[in-house]
């Protein structure tokens, strides 16, 4: 039992591990949505598609951050008290993925939030849930960097959100568009809480240039999709994904050796 687990329930300890174990496993089934680029096309409604290669950057896109919370919740579920920021913004994700779909969708996309909620409602430290992210102060380098990063997610989750609105295509008769402004906003939430300093940061921010980059990669390998970055937004991801992974694992380094010299 780790320092930070000693006084806190090891039943409670148990049923969240579990339940985060469950969670991770159950968005690890978006794996053949995340590589719809290179092979079969795969989407989970094909309600008014007529053509399943507009649909590959969108379903990469839901697909790679949705890994890349899987990624998060099995951290989680092996240390699961180590990383509360990460379980915040997972927190977040959740709502914004209600706030954005339910209008379009119906409220019984609402179920897909579920195993999040479960997840939250176990977390055994459930005050550090509510402890603001700035609590610890931040790291201006990365924070800077996730805002610059945020900006342009936001940007084009803007975009894609009126072109749901507008409702004139295929994508958003399938409502991609308001999938894809979902999850450009959660990518944008993380990069941003990637620079905070509370427990989870690091590893954050490790998830978020993940997914940059990979989201990077599938724009390139379909840049004429519908909402895709293309060719240059496409490099443009991926050099943010590979900065923001060497200024994350480089100050885990420093705060490591710095511990190192402490002791």
């Amino acid at each position: 039992m780790s320092v930070r687990e000693v006084g806190v329930s090891r039943r409670r300890l148990i049923i969240f591990r579990v339940l985060a174990g469950l969670a991770g496993a159950f968005f690890l089934f978006t794996l053949p949505q995340a590589i719809s680029p290179w092979g079969a096309v795969t989407l989970s409604n094909m309600d008014g598609v007529t053509d399943p290669n507009l649909h590959r950057w969108s379903a990469a896109l839901a697909g790679g951050p949705d890994l890349g919370m899987a990624g998060l919740l099995l951290y989680l579920a092996w240390r699961p008290l180590t990383a509360p920021l990460a379980l915040q913004w997972i927190a977040l994700a959740a709502i914004v993925f209600l706030v954005v779909n339910v209008p379009f969708v119906g409220v019984y996309i609402a179920f897909i939030a579920l195993p999040i909620v479960l997840v939250l409602i176990a977390y055994p430290q459930p005050r550090e849930l509510l402890t603001p992210p700035w609590a610890d102060g931040v790291r201006v380098p990365l924070l800077v960097l996730g805002i610059a990063a945020a900006a342009l997610l936001l940007t084009d989750a803007g975009r894609s959100l009126a072109a749901q609105l507008g409702g004139a295509d295929e994508l958003a008769a399938n409502f991609d568009w308001a999938s894809n402004a979902e999850h450009l906003v959660n990518i944008a939430l993380a990069a941003v809480l990637a620079g905070m300093r509370r427990p989870g940061a690091q590893t954050l921010g490790v998830m978020a240039a993940a997914v940059l980059s990979f989201m990077g990669v599938a724009a390139i390998s379909v840049p004429a999709d519908p909402g895709s970055w293309g060719l240059i937004g496409g490099a443009v991801a991926i050099a943010l994904g590979v900065v923001l992974l060497a200024a994350t694992v480089s100050r885990q380094r420093r705060t490591h050796v710095s511990l190192a010299a402490r002791t």
